[in-house]
């Protein structure tokens, strides 16, 4: 991707800089009786504890939502047998219709930058859990894939997201055919600073309810560490190009809290950033297993 389409990308949706900044107002009693005054407040300061010691009980008890899971292959065809690549591919689609598969099969193809032509095959909304029981055996899929698949492939690398749903703005259709993938490798140390920093891009944007829409997921194990992905999504080639309606970052985080924040997020942004890519993948349906409803 070229250096002008991500910095275009920066100033859009605000990747590559970010902070917060907050203010604690101070506050006390007001003036009161020493000795009635005095054992009031005692008595509501315990019983305020006490309270407080409950709702920490029970905010412990509550069980914490399950992650989700963005389990995928990188899988590289080798030079000149993309059609076998992708005939064995429906073959395999046709032979999950067979096992009544319950999970869906996603497939995307990789459009641009180093890794075009490879294709991204994965599931998608799983929980870890979820793959100690799958629909169809690792065994019996790991066979059909060799019989299918495997010689037509260069190169496999597989690689297990988790969706950052805190931070997301998924679309509501679900209908993009194009998805921009960039990826931010994190200077070690500063993973915090940059989570919170896309909390507050996110704040920002949901506050003023600006129009965009995104997912962030970070690795969780088959690569660097300190590694997280964007993807926004797009109907058509026409809809990569900026939209006017949608507010530089800047000018987002400034409507939002003010310049001093919108400046401490920004810089939050560029100091956590190592560096970023950009990839353009498009969903590929005639591939992909979509379960029987």
């Amino acid at each position: 991707m070229r250096q002008s389409r991500a910095r275009m990308i920066a100033r859009r949706y605000g990747l590559t800089r970010l902070g917060a900044g907050c203010t604690v107002a101070p506050f006390g009693p007001t003036v009161f009786q020493i000795r009635e005054e005095l054992v009031k407040l005692t008595k509501l300061t315990a019983g305020a504890g006490v309270f407080l010691l409950g709702v920490i009980s029970v905010a412990a008890q509550a069980p914490a939502p399950k992650a989700e899971i963005a389990a995928l292959e990188f899988q590289t065809p080798k030079n000149g047998m993309v059609k076998q690549y992708e005939d064995g591919r429906k073959q395999k689609v046709d032979w999950h219709k067979q096992q009544k598969d319950t999970q869906a099969l996603f497939v995307f193809e990789t459009l641009t930058g180093e890794r075009t032509g490879t294709y991204i095959v994965g599931r998608l909304g799983q929980h870890w859990a979820d793959m100690d029981t799958p629909s169809v055996t690792d065994a019996a899929d790991l066979a059909e894939y060799q019989k299918a698949i495997g010689a037509s492939v260069e190169k496999l690398t597989t690689a297990y997201y988790e969706y950052m749903p805190k931070v997301s703005n998924p679309p509501t259709d679900m209908n993009g055919k194009y998805t921009e993938v960039i990826t931010f490798h994190i200077r070690y140390g500063h993973n915090d600073d940059f989570r919170s920093a896309i909390a507050r891009v996110h704040d920002a944007r949901t506050q003023l309810k600006t129009p965009s829409h995104y997912n962030w997921y970070h690795l969780v194990t088959g690569g660097p560490g300190g590694t997280y992905v964007l993807t926004i999504e797009h109907a058509n080639w026409a809809a990569i190009e900026d939209d006017p309606a949608i507010k530089p970052l800047r000018d987002v985080l400034r409507e939002a809290f003010g310049e001093q924040e919108a400046m401490s997020v920004i810089e939050r942004i560029n100091s956590s950033v190592e560096s970023t890519y950009d990839e353009l993948i498009q969903f590929r349906p005639d591939l992909s297993y979509m379960p029987a409803k």
